[in-house]
């Protein structure tokens, strides 16, 4: 199984309808092709952890190069895994308001550049925010 991480500039408002449009028929066409993720939408940016069968994934990255509700897609992490992270998620979301990208960065790291942020500080930023909603300290936007 693998897994990818990319961060790419929003060309819809985050948070917003056409982002929960996204979510929504992410969950549909992921069970389909045997996809789990997260995506994260803040200040114009998508932040985006896909994981599932290596060609199903490829393909969906590929695919999402032509979408034109976002550009500049820049991957930052890939690889394999033995087990997936967000296995209960077909597409978990969050926003601003479950927490800020830019804030936890900064609480942990020192920096604040969302762009500057490596794979593995944006893994662990998405997996925090996936506790939050799974803990029931922040309701999913």
């Amino acid at each position: 199984m693998d897994f990818l991480l990319y961060r790419s500039k929003a060309l819809v408002p985050t948070p917003s309808e056409a982002v929960r449009e996204i979510v929504s028929l992410s969950v549909i066409r992921n069970a389909a092709t045997d996809l789990t993720g997260f995506l994260h939408a803040e200040d114009g940016m998508f932040i985006q952890y896909l994981e599932g069968p290596s060609l199903a994934l490829w393909a969906l990255y590929d695919h999402l190069h032509h979408d034109a509700r976002h550009r500049n897609l820049t991957l930052r992490a890939e690889g394999t895994i033995k087990r997936r992270r967000f296995h209960d998620w077909r597409m978990g979301y969050s926003a601003r308001s479950v927490m800020c990208f830019a804030d936890f960065l900064n609480d942990i790291y020192g920096r604040s550049r969302p762009e500057d942020a490596n794979g593995n500080e944006a893994l662990i930023f998405l997996m925090a925010v996936c506790q939050r909603i799974d803990l029931g300290i922040c309701d999913q936007p």
